[in-house]
């Protein structure tokens, strides 16, 4: 263990979290930290889990005092993209105040940073984004990601900024995201109005803590899109769903989303070109379908 490299992921009990605890726990010395008093991940040994509030200056710059990770994956947030538009205060302190209290903690030793982001950053008027492409979030939340981007990219750190979208996946005492909505909605015999006129790229999270293991492991730094290949719709993406999981198809109702009165706005498409990813790992993760098996698999 003592050679390993000591990675930190904060935020370890969300789905993002727990994911990148697997698949880092083999080749890297992983601690984890997140508000609660315990860690959700049944295989993430309680010593390497540490209650923190990185909103809280002084408890933060102790614990990186004793633990001195040599890579942060900060994956805490959040990613409530109504309620962000409700609890400003709250959204901007865990999304950017958090990451100035990081990077300051950190600056007399020089972690390797890896900030979560989001297409959210984007106004989804065209499609199809690359890394270089202007930013203009519509939302509050878009903005707040946009401004902990900002804060990495002059902190003087090496840093990964990976932007991603539409995270599904399996884990503990997380809240449902779109694919286990679809299921728990469709299975109990509940009608679901999904819809068809936001566009973008559905990201498995094990496929989004792949990428970043394997930059980090090549040491290529900078501003990543990283997300499924296959560009759909959310009524699309449900058909997916619907056709892996064997669901009742009739139960689901294509609607456009005029209908659905949401407090904060949604990029129309927001979906990434990944040629970047591609050129740098010679990689890209599975197409759709084969990642929707991996996670039913996962689910058993």
């Amino acid at each position: 263990m003592a050679d390993l490299k000591k990675i930190l992921i904060t935020g370890s009990n969300g789905l993002l979290g727990q994911v990148m605890v697997k698949i880092f726990r083999s080749d890297y010395f992983v601690i984890g930290c997140d508000l609660t008093g315990k860690s959700f991940n049944t295989e993430f040994p309680e010593n390497e889990y540490y209650q923190l509030d990185l909103t809280q200056r002084d408890k933060v710059q102790k614990f990186f005092s004793k633990t001195k990770p040599e890579i942060i994956i900060n994956t805490a947030a959040f990613t409530d993209v109504d309620k962000s538009e409700e609890k400003r205060d709250l959204c901007w302190a865990t999304n950017v105040r958090s990451v100035e209290i990081l990077v300051e903690a950190v600056s007399d030793y020089s972690p390797v940073f890896v900030q979560i982001s989001t297409d959210y950053v984007f106004d989804g008027k065209s499609g199809s984004y690359r890394e270089t492409n202007e930013t203009n979030p519509v939302s509050y939340y878009g903005q707040t990601k946009l401004a902990a981007e900002k804060i990495i990219r002059s902190c003087g750190l090496e840093y990964i900024i990976t932007r991603s979208m539409i995270l599904y996946g399996s884990g503990q005492k997380v809240r449902n995201n779109f694919v286990t909505w679809v299921i728990q909605q469709l299975k109990s015999g509940n009608k679901i109005k999904v819809v068809s006129d936001q566009r973008g790229n559905p990201t498995l999270a094990d496929d989004l803590s792949e990428a970043i293991k394997r930059l980090l492991e090549t040491e290529e730094y900078g501003i990543f899109h990283i997300s499924g290949k296959e560009v759909c719709s959310r009524y699309e993406f449900a058909q997916k769903i619907i056709k892996v999981f064997n669901l009742d198809g009739k139960l689901m109702e294509k609607v456009d989303s005029s209908q659905f009165k949401q407090a904060a706005p949604r990029p129309v498409n927001s979906s990434f070109n990944l040629d970047k990813l591609n050129n740098t790992l010679d990689w890209l993760p599975g197409g759709l379908e084969e990642s929707l098996i991996k996670l039913k698999i996962q689910l058993k």
